[in-house]
């Protein structure tokens, strides 16, 4: 805010000053011809001409010294000189924080300082946290840099400390780098580290797992611990257990989970594959053994399929479309109503403007607003200056707290943002804390009802037997909690 007002007010005594000198010499000859009660009509037109050729030429001297600048950094880097390097960096970001660029034409030169600054401090021996801040900004906006995006998460790896906004740009940095193996198992190893299994998570392991490539027998390892504890039955799932378990490892959970996967994973030309492996890895199990396994593996089994409720019938939506023709119909007539009640008003008012004495009170009243439009720009102006002056301190960055409820029961899932809306309002006029999220797979989109979150599985297994017991909800299963799409 503080920018826009800088740059509007000096822009606006520039113009204003540009403006008047020039209608002192274009408009009078003007005069005789319009007459002088419409004088102001051009003078408006003056300003704001104006007002436009003072943001182009403003924006065009702030580029030329943002290049000088930029220029003479580039040459103090060369020189091995990092002193004066940051002085002429500061002296950019000064220009990119002047009055020469509105809000939205200081974009394209503050990326590009911002890209600068960046590089250099990924030449320091020794970047401090003022360089990792810098950095992190540098990769929210431009992820596409390979180079950053490999140190960042080198130091990441190292031990450099997490901010609230590290998660985001390891996220970013790994849709923009889908097919960049070493990348992604930089990821894998922080989202590990970090026992992630959410969705952006999920991705990173999958692209791991059908690159074709040999993983390392730690990464592939912490990999299946983390599904084993999280008692996950899915394809990547079975996947991991499967490379684990050819390379020799005999975890006693790992056959259980091969069993849950087969039971719960649904046959397809793409997992086709995957289920003759594990069931050549269970030959030697009989089939009940089997199921007692899978059973011991997933005691919250639901039989619920995506798309339908908890208890796995297909929800039935509300007919809408009589409710849109009537929505349609009844805008319509509202639209037509409108549209007669201001026609009828504009020609009376346009009768009432036809006399003299009318023009003259349009006249002095657009005078009058001219006059208080100055007036509150030169109250404004030196209050500002007067602020300036004083020190203020800037208000704290807000935190974002930590998730410390990892599970959430989730009752439904829908294809329909509005039906999940819908649910997500009958359940709280219920008296249950209800949200939804938002979760997309590989073609579709599903909108996920939950429930709350807690600290343990078998805490939230609880309230979801009790909640079933009253009738308030149908099936459920425990999920990771992730934070609601909306309030």
């Amino acid at each position: 805010m503080e920018y826009l007002f800088k740059h509007m007010a000096v822009r606006l005594w520039m113009a204003l000053a540009i403006g008047s000198l020039t209608a002192l010499v274009v408009l009078p000859p003007f005069a005789g011809a319009v007459g002088p009660a419409w004088m102001i009509v051009p003078g408006f037109g003056l300003l704001a001409a104006a007002y436009w050729f003072t943001g182009v030429a403003f924006a065009a001297m702030g580029h030329r010294r943002l290049e000088r600048l930029l220029g003479e950094a580039t040459v103090w880097e060369r020189a091995g000189m990092p002193r004066e390097v940051l002085q002429a960096l500061a002296r950019a970001a000064a220009v990119v924080n002047s009055f020469f660029f509105s809000p939205l034409s200081r974009r394209t030169p503050a990326g590009r300082l911002l890209a600068q600054t960046a590089r250099f401090q990924m030449a320091q021996a020794a970047p401090g946290s003022s360089s990792d801040a810098i950095f992190g900004a540098y990769l929210r906006a431009f992820p596409n840099d390979r180079e950053a995006a490999i140190k960042w998460l080198d130091g990441l790896l190292a031990g450099r400390a997490l901010t609230p906004q590290s998660h985001d740009i390891a996220a970013r940095i790994g849709a923009a780098h889908p097919e960049d193996m070493a990348i992604q198992r930089m990821l894998a190893q922080f989202y590990l580290a970090e026992r992630r299994g959410d969705f952006a998570a999920l991705q990173t392991y999958e692209r791991l797992m059908d690159a074709g490539g040999p993983l390392p027998d730690s990464l592939i390892g912490d990999m299946a611990d983390l599904f084993l504890a999280e008692q996950r039955p899915d394809g990547l799932a079975l996947k991991v257990y499967l490379d684990v378990y050819d390379r020799g490892e005999r975890d006693k959970r790992l056959l259980p989970g091969i069993a849950a996967c087969c039971r719960m994973v649904h046959p397809s030309p793409l997992t086709l594959p995957l289920l003759e492996k594990a069931d050549e890895a269970l030959s030697g199990i009989d089939p009940s053994t089997r199921s007692e396994m899978a059973a011991a593996f997933l005691p919250e089994t639901v039989e619920s399929r995506p798309g339908r409720s908890a208890r796995g019938r297909w929800i039935k939506r509300p007919a809408i479309g009589p409710m849109i023709r009537n929505s349609i119909t009844g805008s319509r007539r509202l639209a037509f109503g409108f549209v007669a009640v201001v026609s009828d008003r504009l020609r009376k008012t346009w009768g009432g403007l036809s006399s003299g004495r009318a023009k003259l009170v349009l006249k002095w009243s657009a005078m009058g607003l001219f006059i208080i439009a100055v007036g509150w720009l030169v109250t404004n102006t030196v209050i500002h200056f007067a602020d300036t002056v004083k020190t203020v301190e800037k208000a704290p960055v807000p935190m974002v707290a930590p998730v410390t409820d990892p599970f959430t029961l989730q009752v439904a899932a829908y294809l329909n943002e509005t039906d999940a809306r819908r649910y997500v309002d009958q359940l709280k006029g219920r008296g249950l804390d209800a949200y939804w999220t938002r979760a997309s797979g590989s073609n579709k989109t599903w909108y996920q009802v939950r429930i709350s979150h807690f600290k343990t599985k078998a805490e939230a297994r609880t309230v979801g037997e009790d909640l079933k017991t009253r009738q308030l909800i149908g099936d459920y299963y425990v999920a990771n909690f992730k934070r609601p799409d909306v309030p």
